[in-house]
């Protein structure tokens, strides 16, 4: 299997405290993206933050990730622990930059699958969280 990366990158015009919030919160990402999405574990310290899993998807293609780090205001990672076959080593980074027009938000991942299926899921993915991206901009000003 060879591997995949996909870059979305988009401005909003909202500070960065406003859109960190949104994109880490596992019970508002759904809204986002579009599609089902909730908390399954607690993380420590935080709910959402490092150790927190959220399930995401429709039956039966329900995956779960696994928040691996945080930096507030600054970046998540996370990585697919349950499901998402025949997707493999699955993980993504959501980096926030605060800049003079607001906050730009670069969400990046990567994973390997097999040829045809590494294509479709990729552009599936950049799409939906293009439109996803797009739509929270619109929520935040």
């Amino acid at each position: 299997m060879a591997k995949q990366t996909i870059s979305v990158r988009h401005q909003f015009s909202a500070p960065v405290d406003s859109v960190f919030g949104a994109l880490s919160d596992h019970n508002r990402l759904g809204k986002v993206l579009g599609v089902p999405v909730r908390r399954v574990r607690d993380g420590e310290g935080d709910v959402n933050g490092v150790g927190s899993v959220r399930a995401l998807g429709f039956w039966p293609l329900v995956t779960e990730e696994t928040v691996t780090s945080v930096g507030k205001n600054s970046f998540i990672d996370y990585r697919i622990t349950k499901g998402g076959a025949p997707l493999r080593n699955h993980s993504g980074r959501v980096d926030f930059t605060k800049n003079a027009a607001g906050t730009e938000v670069e969400w990046m991942i990567t994973f390997d699958a097999p040829p045809i299926v590494r294509t479709i899921v990729g552009k599936v993915l950049t799409a939906g969280i293009s439109h996803g991206l797009t739509k929270l901009s619109s929520l935040l000003k």
